[in-house]
């Protein structure tokens, strides 16, 4: 059975080759996989290492080893949702108002390809050395989303991660607005353009962001006199 408004499925309603997906962390994301019949999903980790201490026993199922995920894995249902019971089914076709009104990471308009190449697709990445065939993991260009879409599309796009990026440069303009009217008050109008053009400028690419913050913060060594000692730059 399946809920049309939240893309809930039991897992009686399961299909080889449905692109699935299920929340984490309270819904700050989601986390997708290919299943491929069999109780075997096909999903796409970042390097994960566990504590030498805190060492967890390979599934009895699946016999998938949590303390070493890398890249591209195959578990059973249970391992993919993590404790998370509510099992989804990502939408394709999606008409551009359901679009509109539905929540990132849930459908997109693309077409979908027939299930046996996206079963296909899904092997052939599991299939590498590693696991590693689909690249370096990557929170916004390249990651488990981006991974399901494109073995049902050959078309990688994560919609939560652009989503991700959206809202963080929302943020981002919000503040820098509030930080060039407050440099223009006290500093002038030469340090407001040259502050403002370093920022417009970081804002075309997300990476920018990054060398942003490492200027700022030697920006404002250098003019109160002191030196960076090495301080962390929080992954954006």
């Amino acid at each position: 059975m399946e809920d049309i408004v939240n893309n809930k499925i039991d897992r009686e309603s399961l299909k080889p080759g449905d692109h699935i997906y299920a929340y984490r962390l309270a819904h700050t994301y989601s986390h997708h996989g290919i299943y491929i019949g069999g109780d075997r999903v096909i999903h796409y980790n970042r390097t994960r290492e566990a504590n030498k201490w805190n060492r967890a026993k390979p599934c009895r199922n699946c016999e998938l080893d949590r303390n070493h995920l890398r890249g591209v894995v195959k578990s059973c249902v249970d391992c993919f949702l993590q404790g998370h019971h509510a099992l989804r089914r990502f939408q394709y076709g999606v008409n551009v108002v359901r679009y509109l009104a539905s929540w990132h990471g849930t459908g997109t308009t693309g077409i979908s390809d027939p299930p046996k190449h996206a079963i296909r697709r899904a092997n052939d990445y599991f299939n590498k050395k590693d696991g590693d065939g689909f690249g370096d993991y990557d929170l916004f260009e390249n990651n488990c989303e981006a991974f399901a879409v494109f073995c049902k599309t050959e078309k990688a796009v994560s919609s939560q991660a652009w989503a991700a990026v959206l809202l963080l440069k929302a943020g981002v303009k919000i503040g820098r607005d509030r930080l060039l009217h407050d440099v223009k008050v006290h500093h002038g109008q030469e340090k407001h353009d040259k502050l403002k053009q370093m920022i417009d400028s970081a804002l075309t690419d997300i990476s920018s962001l990054r060398e942003l913050i490492a200027n700022l913060q030697k920006d404002q060594a250098a003019d109160s006199g002191e030196e960076v000692m090495g301080s962390p730059v929080h992954e954006i």
